[in-house]
């Protein structure tokens, strides 16, 4: 629906029918449970979360809720998303079907997962190994030198969040190690000679 500007998600929420009102409250707790960190701007005139670039944009229509993930979260997300209209990089959820959660749970993990990874990738200078889940999220990524870890390594949570951090020298655990809790906080430090 043709809003006029808005500031804040609040702002554009509350400017909405009903109907429409009740989806993007679902869909803004939905996304914020699983990766609370991220930052709240309107973009395109939408409600959109950000995390290294944009996550996910989301805007209320006349007769759904658009969710706009980019073309690499409906791409991997395809097989779930063929009961509903997608194009390259929107979904529509429509206002007489329930709100699908788990999908959107995992779309938004893949989208802070897929940004994360971007931004890791731009500061090395050598392609990380990369290590998976088995729902497709990033678990680890750092770097391999004959056969073995070297340099940073890094692990997440299945929601994107960061688990543990250190680095190995020759397949060896060196340095300062830390574990992090779901915010974001190192709660337990480890050093290795």
């Amino acid at each position: 629906m043709k809003t006029p500007a808005h500031t804040t998600i609040d702002q554009y929420i509350q400017a909405q029918p009903d109907i429409a009102r009740r989806y993007l409250v679902q869909i803004r707790k939905t996304i914020l449970s699983v990766a609370p960190h991220l930052k709240e701007s309107i973009k395109y005139g939408m409600p959109t979360f950000e995390f290294y670039g944009n996550v996910v944009h989301f805007a209320a229509w006349k007769s759904h809720i658009g969710l706009y993930a980019t073309p690499s979260g409906n791409e991997a997300f395809a097989t779930e998303l063929k009961s509903y209209v997608v194009s390259k990089g929107a979904i529509q959820f429509p206002y007489d079907k329930p709100l699908p959660v788990k999908l959107i749970t995992r779309i938004a993990i893949f989208r802070v997962q897929e940004n994360l990874f971007k931004a890791k990738v731009k500061k090395l200078k050598v392609k990380p190994d990369i290590t998976y889940h088995k729902d497709g999220s990033i678990w680890a990524i750092g770097k391999m030198k004959n056969g073995r870890q070297e340099g940073k390594w890094e692990w997440f949570r299945k929601d994107g969040t960061m688990l543990r951090s250190g680095s190995f020298k020759d397949g060896k655990q060196v340095g300062k190690w830390a574990t992090y809790d779901k915010m974001g906080e190192a709660y337990k430090e480890t050093i290795f000679k």
